[in-house]
């Protein structure tokens, strides 16, 4: 049986056009990251704290980069195994 770590993701990013940086927590070892619905559980968490850290850089140019690096950067401080679970739970299927 495999057992995930309770552990939480820190990000600290800059946002562009903002003075300062935003934190936010993203938990993720309650999820199983091998698996499509815990993939979609982490997205859909990191999704809302992207919405949470980008909400004051502007429309035009910024909130679509900030959220994407934020994307990125929750991938990245995943623990290896947990980024690799987490690559091969999103690999399409082939028959």
């Amino acid at each position: 049986m495999k057992t995930l770590a309770s552990l939480a993701a820190v990000l600290t990013l800059a946002a562009a056009g903002s003075a300062s940086a935003g934190e936010v927590r993203i938990p993720w070892g309650d999820l199983d990251l091998s698996t499509a619905a815990g993939a979609d559980a982490f997205d859909r968490r990191v999704r809302a704290a992207a919405r949470k850290l980008c909400r004051n850089v502007p429309m035009i140019g910024g909130r679509v980069a900030c959220q994407a690096a934020v994307r990125d950067e929750a991938v990245t401080l995943l623990p290896g195994a947990a980024q690799v679970d987490y690559a091969l739970s999103r690999v399409p299927l082939v028959a």
